[in-house]
């Protein structure tokens, strides 16, 4: 009997092989949870710590990471490198398949990537460890639950979950805020070195207030690099509470929504997204009576494209545009908008200054 021939002509196996990929597309998306959570429990683990101590260009087996774990159970090895073979077809560990002296069966041994040391817990180049922690922490969870009453209901999903704002939520819950500032403080580090790497428009200044600076940490990296600038850093008083004293830094405690301490120069990073554009505006408006004559803001922020994109840039900023419009109640914003912020709140002059390390903007407002 003559063997049955594939007769689908050339166009009808594209569109089957179109189909097939979309669907396993569409699988990919629907369970999208599964790798933040093996990420999560690897960080929480110490995996990344342990693979960053076996040294430069190491290779570690599942085994040989589970001997350095505080367990007994037979069943931590090959659980553990199910973990990491998905950390690996996501590019975040690289893998290397042995076979083993029997000859019949293999070892997979794992090393970290670029991507992967910044999960590590090393605080001297910037660590997101803190920052993982903090996204899986048990009060923003419980708000993402709520996205869809977002959508339908409005308002702030964060105070209808837990009867209080994240500002609020922070100065009640002490190991909350400690997350927080522990994970600002991880990417303040990193985006910083990659500012101060770009950026020279801090030369000359003599004051500098950081608007919303946390403990301090922004305001540090820059007066380490320019220590003539004397530096302000103003936060509300729970934060100022748990802020480290740093040479030529004053923390000053109070409400950017009231008055702003003086200066010939105001910066805000990270800030803006958290608010809404009146609120926004009203920020602005107190730097600009804030700044001495000819003075400036420095607006350090992501910026959304006005078309979504399929960078991972674009990706990024669209995901924390959500997470404010879950927490927070704010938005990350176009360059479009940003102009129309500053110039609502009197600003003369709105331009971008530069980019750092394809992710953050660095945008100059002068009266």
């Amino acid at each position: 009997m003559a063997p049955v021939q594939n007769t689908m002509t050339p166009s009808i196996a594209d569109d089957r092989e179109a189909a097939d990929n979309a669907w396993v597309h569409a699988m990919l998306f629907a369970t999208s949870h599964v790798f933040p959570m093996v990420l999560n429990a690897a960080a929480r683990l110490g995996v990344f710590d342990i693979l960053a101590r076996a040294g430069p260009g190491a290779r570690v087996s599942a085994s040989e990471v589970v001997s350095q774990l505080t367990t007994q159970s037979l069943e931590a090895a090959p659980k553990l490198d199910r973990m990491l073979c998905l950390l690996a077809s996501h590019s975040l560990l690289s893998c290397e398949v042995r076979e083993r002296d029997d000859g019949r069966t293999i070892e997979r041994l794992y090393g970290l990537t670029p991507a992967a040391r910044f999960f590590t817990k090393e605080e001297g180049e910037g660590s997101l460890a803190s920052l993982l922690e903090l996204c899986f922490h048990p009060a923003p969870q419980q708000v993402w639950l709520q996205l869809n009453e977002a959508i339908l209901e409005g308002g702030n999903q964060f105070k209808k979950v837990h009867g209080v704002s994240i500002f609020e939520y922070m100065n009640i819950d002490s190991a909350y805020n400690n997350t927080f500032n522990k994970a600002m403080d991880g990417l303040t580090t990193i985006v910083m070195n990659k500012i101060l790497e770009f950026y020279q428009g801090f030369e000359g200044l003599t004051t500098l207030v950081d608007v919303a600076g946390g403990t301090g940490k922004c305001l540090n990296m820059i007066i380490s690099k320019y220590p003539s600038i004397v530096g302000i850093n103003f936060d509300l008083p729970h934060v100022i509470e748990s802020a480290p004293a740093y040479s030529g830094i004053q923390h000053v405690g109070g409400s950017m929504f009231s008055t702003i301490p003086r200066a010939d120069a105001i910066m805000i990073k990270n800030t803006l997204h958290n608010w809404n554009d009146e609120n926004c505006i009203k920020i602005l408006r107190n730097c600009y009576e804030a700044l001495l004559s000819k003075g400036k803001v420095v607006v350090m922020d992501l910026v959304l494209p006005e078309a979504p994109e399929t960078s991972a840039t674009s990706m990024y900023t669209s995901r924390l545009d959500n997470t404010m419009l879950m927490h927070l109640g704010g938005q990350e914003r176009t360059e479009r908008e940003f102009r129309a912020l500053a110039k609502a709140a009197g600003f003369s002059e709105f331009k971008v200054a530069c980019v750092a390390s394809e992710l953050w903007v660095v945008m100059e407002l002068y009266k």
